[in-house]
């Protein structure tokens, strides 16, 4: 089972700035293989920011799962390929002003439990086991100030998640709140709850809050059935007779 927080803060001192936060689960048995798919974006100071987080989102999602048989990692790297397509035809026909602005996370999930991740700008994920937090995006090709448009996505990385791991998907603004040491911090406690509540305090304490998301995710393991001996046992007695009992 995966749990989520999210953390979206639109408007504030940069109006132009969209923030948004999509989770996408498999809808029928033949997507199941796909597991979830996730994107944290923003895009800053553009008036073609709505449209154009709007497209990538639906673009990814609709390639993403029509065709199951491809697996995880081929039907993403292929959304995502659509994904760079889509972005350098609406910069050839002139419209530019979003380049160096897009910070972008998409990541799957699968029921092994499998994550294939690809980041674009200077949007983050980092992976929080027992004690020690990584930061993943470290391991992607970082993106120039102002990348070809067919480059968006470069690359994409995989790993594999278990029980009680804990990831942190956040565009760049949050950062400016949180100093490495007070990040880390955040991770001290159980639950993704508490990190979601303790980060809401603190942008509460603070006069001017710049747009963000962020996306908060906990394997929980799931309870174990009871062992089939268990079971057997709990129905060695005959059955109760109720009309005995009411007699």
């Amino acid at each position: 089972m995966i749990k989520t927080e999210e953390i979206l803060i639109k408007g504030g001192k940069n109006k132009k700035t969209v923030c948004d936060i999509f989770s996408y689960e498999p809808e029928n048995i033949e997507e199941a293989s796909l597991g979830n798919l996730y994107m944290v974006s923003e895009l800053a100071a553009n008036d073609d920011s709505d449209h154009l987080i709007s497209l990538l989102s639906s673009l990814i999602k609709r390639e993403y799962y029509c065709q199951p048989h491809r697996g995880p990692l081929e039907s993403l790297e292929t959304s995502l390929k659509k994904a760079n397509q889509a972005l350098n035809d609406f910069a050839n026909q002139g419209n530019l002003g979003w380049l160096g602005k897009l910070h972008f996370i998409c990541a799957v999930i699968n029921k092994e439990k499998d994550i294939f991740l690809s980041q674009s700008g200077r949007a983050q994920a980092f992976l929080c086991r027992e004690e020690s937090i990584t930061n993943i995006t470290k391991k992607i090709i970082p993106s120039p100030d102002k990348p070809h448009p067919a480059k968006t996505f470069q690359s994409v990385i995989s790993g594999n998640i278990g029980p009680n791991d804990k990831l942190f998907f956040a565009t760049p603004a949050l950062f400016d709140f949180f100093n490495p040491s007070g990040f880390k911090q955040l991770f001290s406690f159980p639950k993704i709850e508490l990190i979601s509540d303790q980060i809401n305090k603190t942008l509460r304490e603070e006069k001017k809050v710049s747009p963000f998301s962020a996306l908060l995710m906990e394997i929980v393991p799931e309870e174990s059935p009871l062992p089939l001996a268990d079971i057997k046992k709990s129905f060695i007695t005959p059955p109760i007779n109720l009309e005995e009992i009411l007699s």
